[in-house]
């Protein structure tokens, strides 16, 4: 039997072959947390602590990640999907929490695998398809083996950023202050993942109207310290999918469910969603 914070460590073989880790803690009905990109599990451990008094929480490791395999060379947000559809298989869970890229995964999870409830925090969802020059920029430095730079372009590009009005070089050297030790060495190592993952991101963009068959209740939920784009691709879904409830924080930003934050506000509500009847 596990403590309140024991987690136990399981995998799955995904239909590719390529091998799934997932952590489980608590007890009751089953949600799986799907985390976004430059993240892992253990970033939402906190998150899955505080709802497994009412729950068994499993969070995935996304491939890259953990004890999962790798992306692979035929890597899709569709391979990511059928990822999720085998742990919710196995564990028998029919709700969802997803953060971000973990949000875009569920949503396209929902529109063909019955869930009965999603819960998103900020889904990397992009309502209006646009060049994102960053994105190239982004891979050249990789194969540069630039990796500061190729961060400094993602963090100037896919988000509105104040260091996006700076110079690259500038940016670059901010960053390299603020961010390093442990955090940059997670960042580093994914790198590779997190430009594969956006270029999915904007593969779909332009596409949330395939969400207007979801039949899953649906939570949206955002910090009001993100962008303003984040509240208008909040409302855009909420008037897309049928049925919808949406809740800001106005606190927090677009990390808000991760542990730094100690996301206890967020848990309640994610909570009170997944037990309304």
């Amino acid at each position: 039997m596990t403590t309140k914070t024991e987690f136990i460590n399981s995998t799955i073989i995904s239909n590719d072959g390529t091998v799934i880790g997932y952590k489980s803690i608590g007890q009751g009905p089953g949600v799986l947390i799907i985390h976004g990109a430059l993240s892992d599990s253990n970033d939402f451990t906190s998150l899955a602590i505080e709802l497994s008094s009412f729950f068994t929480v499993h969070i995935v490791d996304r491939r890259g990640r953990g004890i999962s395999g790798p992306q692979g060379n035929n890597f899709s947000i569709q391979v990511e999907c059928e990822d999720v559809k085998k742990i919710l298989e196995t564990t028998g869970a029919n709700l969802i929490f997803g953060h971000s890229f973990g949000g875009l995964i569920a949503l396209e999870v929902a529109k063909s695998f019955p869930t009965a409830k999603l819960a998103l925090y900020e889904p990397g969802v992009v309502i209006m398809k646009e060049n994102w020059d960053w994105l190239s920029e982004y891979e050249s430095d990789m194969k540069k083996r630039d990796y500061r730079a190729a961060f400094a372009s993602f963090v100037r590009g896919s988000a509105q950023s104040p260091l996006s009005r700076l110079p690259k070089w500038y940016a670059k050297f901010i960053l390299r202050l603020v961010i390093r030790g442990e955090h940059w060495q997670k960042i580093y190592s994914l790198l590779e993942e997190n430009l594969s993952e956006h270029k999915e991101v904007h593969r779909l963009a332009g596409t949330y109207r395939d969400y207007d068959n979801i039949k899953s209740d649906t939570l949206f939920m955002f910090g009001e310290k993100s962008p303003t784009s984040v509240k208008q691709m909040t409302e855009t879904l909420n008037g897309t999918i049928q049925k919808t409830k949406v809740i800001s924080f106005p606190e927090l930003d677009h990390f808000g469910p991760n542990n730094k934050n100690k996301p206890v506000e967020i848990s309640k509500h994610i909570a009170n969603f997944f037990l309304q009847k």
